[in-house]
Parts: C-alpha cells; sequence; structure tokens
C-alpha cells in the first residue's frame, strides 16, 4: 500500500513540477513558483508561467498517476481494475452519456454518485485508451514538461498526437462501446441469471444490508447526490424507500458499519467513519438514536445472536484488533490484536454464535477468507476452520447462511463481481451467478434464495436471484491486458519494491521544527491595483514555511496618476498567517477589484489588525470556534470595514459624519 501510494503521489509531483527551460526562466524570475492568490487573480497567470501543468483538469492529473501507479507495480492496479471495467460496462450495457472533459469536470463529479472517483475512472481510461493506440511512450510524451513541449496540456496533446483532444476523446468513446459489446457477449456466452428488481431506481452506493421479515424491509445505508447519506428501509414488496436518519461522516461506497439484531429489532452504525467512528444505536421503528460509544475506532460489525454481543475490528496505529461489545454497548474487549500489515475486513457471526468469518488481507497482497472458531478465538487462537480465497482477486461481503452452512460474498473471479457459496461442510466453492455488471453485497435468506445488489451507472439496485450453481464463467478481456499485451515495454516499468531501500543507512536528523525560523522566500509577482479612482502598480513578495504552517505576504503599489496627493499614492499591505493567529497591517489599502468597481474597498489611512482563533468543538460538520481581534485605525476618510460612511477631522478628538452627528468625543 506505501509503495502504491508513494508512486501515485510522486507522479503529481513530477507531472506538475518539472520544468522546461522557459519555466525555469520564469522561475528564476520571481523567485520561486507563485501560486494562485485571490486577492491577485492576476498571479493566476504567473501560475501558468512558472508551473503550467497544475493548469490541468483533475482527470488528467489523476489519469496518468493511476495509469503510471498501475504498470509501476507490475500491473496491479486500477488501470487494469475489474471495477473500472464494470463502471464503463454498465455504461454500454445502460446506455448511459459519456461526457466529454468539460462535461466530466464541470456536471458528472458533483451528480454522481461516485463523485470525484470520476475523475480517476475516465482519466485512466482515456490514458490506457491511448496508450494502445499509440503507445505508452506517447503517453509519457504528452504528460512531461520537457524541452520542446508545450506548455498548456490541450496544446502539447495536438503536438504529440497530431489531433485534437476533444476528437481523441470521442474516438475512445466509440472504442470503448466497440469493446464492452464485445465483453457482454463473452459473459453472454452462458446463461445469465435472472433478476428481479425490488427499486425502481439505484441507490447510488449502499451498506451492509439486512432483511427484517417481520416488517418485510431490507435495512441499510445509502449515498446519493441530493440527499443526505442517511440509515433507510426497502420495502421489498412495494419497492418504497424510507429514510430514517442521516448519517454524519459517511464514507462513499460503503457508507456505514451497519448491524442488526432480529431480537431486539435494533440496528447498530457507526458515525464520523472518516475519523475515529463513534457508535450509535438506531430503533427503526421511531428514528431514535443514542450514542453508545464516541471515537471507539470501530467498524465492520457483527451481531452475535446467542449472547447478544457486536463484534467488530478496531484500528489503531496500523493493527487490527478483533473486539467484542457486550451490552449494554458502552465498552469494548480486546479479543485479538493481527500482526502489523494484515488488514481484517467483512466481519460476519453464524446464527448459532459458534464462528466468525472475515476476510484477511495480508502484507503480500494476499487475500481470502476465513472461518474461526469464537471461542477459540477468545483464547487468542486464530487458526482458521474453514479458509478459501480467489486468487489474485478480493473477495467482498461474505456472510453466513440462516443455517449457518453457507458463506455468500461477491468477487471478480472471472472479471465480472458474481455471487459466490463456499460449503463450510464439504469445502467447495460455487458461482452461483452469472450477471452482465455485477451482483455485490448478497443478504441469503434460506433455500437458495438472496438479496443482492446490482451494479448500474447511476448506484446500486436491490434485486431478488436463486442462488443456483452456475457450471461455467466466461472470463470478460481487460482493456489493460490488451494493452500489455500489444506493448510488452510495460513490463519493464517495474520500480521494484520499497524493501529495497536500506533505511538504516540512510543519512537522518532530527530537530525541534522552528515555524517562524524556517519562514523564507517563496515569490514574488508584479501587482496591479486600484484606489479609489486610479490605479496603481507595485508588487506581492510571499513568504512560507516548507511545512505551510505559517505565511506571510507584503504588498506595495504606487498610484502615479489621478488628482491624489502626494500621501496617498503609496500603498502597503503587509498579512501573517498560522494556524492559530494572524495579523494584517495597511497604509493606503488598494485592492485590485477597485480597479472594475462598482464597491470600493480601498482606503485612504492606517489600519492594523491582530486575531487568534481558538476552536472548541472540531466534529465535522459541527464547529465551534471563537474568533478574536482587535484593530487599530486612524487617519481615515472612510469609516473601517464594510461601511464606506465618509468621516471628517474637524479637530482633535472631533468627528464629523454624514449621517448629521456633530462634536462627537
Amino acid at each position: 500500500r506505501m509503495s502504491y501510494l508513494m508512486n501515485h503521489e510522486l507522479v503529481h509531483v513530477v507531472t506538475m513540477d518539472r520544468a522546461a527551460p522557459r519555466d525555469r526562466m520564469f522561475r528564476n524570475l520571481f523567485l520561486g513558483k507563485v501560486g494562485p492568490v485571490a486577492e491577485h487573480p492576476e498571479s493566476i497567470g504567473y501560475m501558468f508561467l512558472t508551473t503550467p501543468r497544475r493548469a490541468a483538469p483533475r482527470w488528467y492529473l489523476e489519469g496518468i498517476a493511476v495509469f503510471l501507479d498501475t504498470w509501476k507495480a507490475r500491473g496491479i492496479g486500477r488501470a487494469q481494475g475489474p471495477y473500472d471495467e464494470m463502471v464503463f460496462r454498465s455504461m454500454v450495457l445502460d446506455g448511459s452519456h459519456f461526457y466529454d472533459p468539460l462535461g466530466l469536470a464541470a456536471e458528472l463529479t458533483k451528480t454522481d454518485f461516485q463523485v470525484e472517483a470520476n475523475s480517476y475512472l475516465y482519466g485512466t481510461r482515456f490514458m490506457t485508451w491511448l496508450a494502445r493506440r499509440y503507445s505508452p511512450e506517447k503517453v509519457i510524451e504528452w504528460t512531461s514538461r520537457r524541452d520542446g513541449s508545450r506548455a498548456y496540456y490541450t496544446a502539447q496533446f495536438r503536438h504529440v498526437f497530431g489531433t485534437p483532444l476533444d476528437v481523441a476523446w470521442a474516438s475512445w468513446i466509440e472504442d470503448e462501446k466497440s469493446f464492452q459489446i464485445a465483453n457482454l457477449a463473452a459473459i453472454r456466452t452462458n446463461p445469465v441469471t435472472p433478476y428481479r428488481d425490488v427499486t425502481g431506481r439505484a441507490l447510488g452506493s449502499v451498506s451492509r444490508t439486512f432483511f427484517d421479515p417481520v416488517a418485510n424491509k431490507l435495512y441499510t445505508a445509502f449515498n446519493y447526490p441530493g440527499v443526505i447519506a442517511h440509515v433507510g428501509a426497502i420495502d421489498v414488496e412495494t419497492g418504497a424507500v424510507e429514510r430514517i436518519v442521516p448519517i454524519k461522516g459517511p464514507v462513499i461506497y460503503t457508507v456505514t458499519s451497519l448491524a442488526w439484531s432480529p431480537d431486539d429489532r435494533i440496528l447498530f452504525y457507526t458515525t464520523d467513519n472518516n475519523a475515529m467512528r463513534d457508535l450509535v444505536r438506531l430503533d427503526p421503528a421511531t428514528g431514535a438514536t443514542e450514542v453508545l460509544q464516541k471515537d471507539a475506532r470501530i467498524g465492520d460489525l457483527a451481531y452475535n445472536r446467542s449472547d447478544r454481543s457486536l463484534w467488530g475490528i478496531r484500528h489503531l496505529n496500523g493493527f487490527c484488533t478483533i473486539v467484542r461489545i457486550p451490552p449494554p454497548y458502552t465498552s469494548w474487549e480486546q479479543i485479538v490484536t493481527l500482526p502489523y500489515g494484515v488488514v481484517v475486513y467483512d466481519l460476519d457471526v453464524s446464527a448459532d454464535g459458534s464462528k466468525l468469518s472475515a476476510s484477511f488481507g495480508e502484507i503480500s497482497g494476499k487475500q481470502d477468507v476465513r472461518a474461526l472458531n469464537i471461542e477459540a478465538l477468545k483464547k487468542g487462537e486464530t487458526t482458521p476452520e474453514a479458509q478459501f480465497d480467489f486468487a489474485q482477486s478480493v473477495p467482498n461481503g461474505f456472510t453466513f447462511s440462516p443455517d449457518g452452512r453457507f458463506l455468500y460474498g461477491s468477487a471478480y473471479l472471472s472479471g465480472v463481481s458474481n455471487i459466490f457459496r463456499y460449503d463450510l461442510e464439504t469445502q467447495k466453492l460455487d458461482a452461483v451467478s452469472n450477471t452482465e455488471t455485477g451482483f455485490f453485497r448478497p443478504v441469503p435468506l434460506g433455500n437458495d434464495a438472496l438479496f443482492v445488489f446490482r451494479y448500474t451507472g447511476a448506484g446500486f439496485v436491490p434485486a431478488r436471484i436463486d442462488a443456483k450453481p452456475v457450471e461455467d464463467l466466461a472470463a470478460i478481456t481487460f482493456l489493460g491486458e490488451r494493452l500489455i499485451a500489444e506493448h510488452p515495454v510495460l513490463q519493464q516499468w517495474n520500480v521494484g519494491s520499497p524493501l529495497s531501500i536500506q533505511y538504516e543507512a540512510l543519512q537522518k536528523k532530527q530537530e525541534p521544527y522552528r515555524v517562524l525560523r524556517r519562514l523564507g522566500l517563496e515569490s514574488w509577482f508584479p501587482v496591479v491595483q486600484g484606489y479609489k479612482n486610479s490605479a496603481a502598480v507595485g508588487a506581492r513578495i510571499n513568504l512560507s514555511d516548507p511545512v505551510g504552517l505559517n505565511r506571510a505576504s507584503l504588498s506595495a503599489s504606487y498610484s502615479p496618476a489621478g488628482d491624489l496627493p502626494a500621501s496617498e499614492r503609496v500603498h502597503l499591505a503587509a498579512d501573517y498567517e498560522r494556524y492559530d493567529w494572524r495579523g494584517r497591517a495597511e497604509w493606503n489599502n488598494a485592492d485590485f477589484y477597485d480597479l472594475f468597481g462598482p464597491t470600493k474597498t480601498s482606503r485612504k489611512g492606517y489600519v492594523a489588525t491582530v486575531g487568534r482563533t481558538h476552536t472548541f468543538l472540531f466534529d465535522e460538520p459541527r464547529r465551534l470556534a471563537l474568533d478574536v481581534d482587535a484593530s487599530l485605525s486612524g487617519n481615515l476618510d472612510q469609516l473601517p470595514e464594510y461601511q464606506n460612511v465618509p468621516v471628517k477631522v474637524t479637530q482633535l478628538g472631533e468627528l464629523e459624519t454624514n449621517l448629521g452627528y456633530s462634536d462627537i468625543r
């Protein structure tokens, strides 16, 4: 995982930071790389002169990063991942609209349930198609800022490929449709599993799901655009979807960790899922909730019906600990902590409380499903009673059947996510579906009946299937597979293991980080500002420390024309900002936007401000902070802040305003 992350982020650094001779000339001129500053929009132009490849859409930046991190890791990555294949195969099957580059950045990343993930999906797919159509070396030439390259990414595209980007994008879409039609035909060489949708629409991302036969409802959690993520219920008879309670801090694809107590008819779920996770109890009938544990760091909940306990996985400092949470669920017990690098997920407990199943990921990348004896586990014994895997495919969502004999889950064994059944008695593994898109998160009902979630381009749709063993599954073709077969040079792109780095032999130094002492010059650039009805020219200097904990700037400009008195022609402003302190000093402050009006914020005189922020509560989206600011101003001809009321000083201590007051002391 660390190797993957470092490869990915290093590509970002190289893509955006590498400089051609012209870029280096402007970096020397501005004494650094210029970052865009809101109060000086002309800085956008200076940014382009010093780091032109920052001026590129996210699909471009993430596309090349994923493309390279895959082939630097011997082809393991999203550039030939089954999820990406499923997304585009589903789009072709559903007749979904393929967005162009502008539509992708402007609309799709805001309205689709996958949100910003679409930048990775589209960008990686387009890079892979380009590499196959032309060559991997051409893709590198396009995304590299080398001597003789064009600064803007679209100009460089035409320079390298000899065609406009939009034209190539349209060609990719047509080829993608043909490619996925062939994959769909391959899947259909074997009978496709029939399904009956429960709802008439897709529900975005969904969590683990539970069936309540008493209410005839499915309880799950949803996350889709336009509605706050929530725990809800689906009426399996009518397909009606009910929102029960919103979820604070959901995640994109699994939403929350959900567990169900059928005897107490109570749901348990987690909030703050991107932080330290709280455990919450929910009565689905009334919508009443109770926070049981704050910052418990426990997820992958599973309910043990035999003793009414919850089981879960606690993450801390890279270690996974299997924990037990007994009633009343306000504390947890450590059962066993796995070795560093072993990741556990998708917990479930059999109905009789004798077995616990989970998926295990080893540090080598191998992943498998294991069934453990709970009594032995309580004694620290982790030897599984049963164990199976899917080669390099990842197992997902394996759960016990009601009678405890089978484990049902999904895996991309053939390149398509199908449902598999493992017989704990015979230790036989069978595929029990053959779907065109993907089936996920099975809910066993008994007698081979399952609820599953069917993937569509708009999100997951609950459906019902009969889980019958399938004799054969046809493997689909991956676009990345075709790419490396036609361009075997990619086999030489592997960067090797980070374990080859002799870390202990590297020179290291430890010392306190002095924030102010490390403050240094970042860049400077010319500025244009407006002061009252005149224009001013000058410069801005930016300073920061390497980590970015504090920043400072100094702006100075001069108004050469107009009927201003000499005392108002010079304009100065200095800013300092730390994570908790801030300060600003102004003298005849000018502003870029005053060049255009009609609102004028520039003013005569001096203003000095100092402020501090103290955070009392940081519990996103709730935040409680106290901002304290003090300012001193003088020699003004307008009141400070946003009142713009003219003032006139008549004598020391006396002030007249246009409000009609006089002799104000």
